[in-house]
């Protein structure tokens, strides 16, 4: 009996869905990588259901152009037909806003569940507004001219439960009309950056939420609005950044905890109910 022992490709004799799941977990360029190692791997990683884009200088691409190239690539060669997760991250790098929309439209034509995209230039297509598939959605823009990507007016996201989201502007432009399409909203995060004046009431009237965090970042103290909380099934209510709105508790029955992180508060109390004792 031969002692000698055979190295075996214990990875290449896995099946192909075994494959594409663990080449699904490492950020996409890596995984496209796995290309060069031999025959086998060559096309194994047009078959994975997550893709992370990050061109951001910890994970950089030695230019605009061959990261965009690359995407572009990418989406057109996968061979997958559902995808689990689609990040983009290059809030470092001024990617075009057409080639941010095509992407985004790319992945929703592959039935997306979660979207995460972080970016300095954003203009969301509109069929992200009705993705039958989206559970999960986050949107991170730094707007150096201040301006927000675009809502329209009609939104349709029945699946979705989890919303993370910033504006730079007035939400009702934008965030309150995507809130208002998700019927079956969980989870809420909703940060607001004001660089201008405007008045407003916010209402949360969302009967299926569970948890809100609500930030305030850069905000003109002297504009105080007031927020009132229709949310019969919040759990967990999240305040940070500068607080300077009135809270209107109509409806938190449910609610179980509080957390509060403030650099300031522009008013002397915030809750306004009789059902709440007034905290100053």
């Amino acid at each position: 009996m031969s002692s000698k022992i055979e190295n075996v490709d214990m990875f290449s004799s896995l099946p192909e869905e075994i494959l594409s799941h663990i080449l699904s977990l490492m950020p996409t360029k890596y995984a496209v990588r796995t290309s060069i190692l031999s025959k086998r791997w060559r096309y194994s990683w047009m078959f994975v259901t997550n893709f992370d884009f990050d061109g951001t200088c910890r994970n950089p691409f030695r230019g605009l152009d061959r990261f965009t190239k690359f995407v572009d690539r990418v989406l057109n060669d996968c061979k997958t037909s559902k995808i689990n997760l689609f990040r983009l991250q290059f809030y470092e790098t001024c990617v075009q806003k057409l080639s941010t929309s095509s992407w985004i439209d790319k992945a929703v034509r592959l039935n997306v569940c979660e979207l995460d995209i972080r970016s300095i230039q954003l203009e969301l297509p509109l069929s992200l507004f009705t993705c039958k598939t989206l559970t999960k959605l986050r949107l991170e823009h730094w707007a150096c001219d201040g301006k927000d990507w675009g809502c329209p007016s009609s939104v349709d996201l029945p699946c979705l439960k989890t919303l993370d989201v910033v504006v730079h502007s007035d939400p009702f432009v934008n965030a309150f009309k995507l809130i208002g399409g998700c019927p079956m909203l969980e989870s809420l995060s909703l940060e607001v950056t004001r660089r201008k004046k405007f008045a407003g009431c916010y209402i949360f009237n969302i009967p299926t939420l569970k948890r809100l965090k609500l930030t305030f970042a850069l905000v003109i103290t002297s504009d105080i609005n007031k927020v009132v909380l229709r949310v019969p099934n919040l759990e967990y209510l999240f305040l940070g950044g500068v607080l300077c709105s009135l809270f209107q508790m109509e409806d938190v029955s449910s609610l179980v905890d509080v957390s509060v992180s403030l650099r300031h508060i522009a008013y002397d109390y915030l809750w306004v109910d009789s059902k709440w004792s007034v905290w100053s």
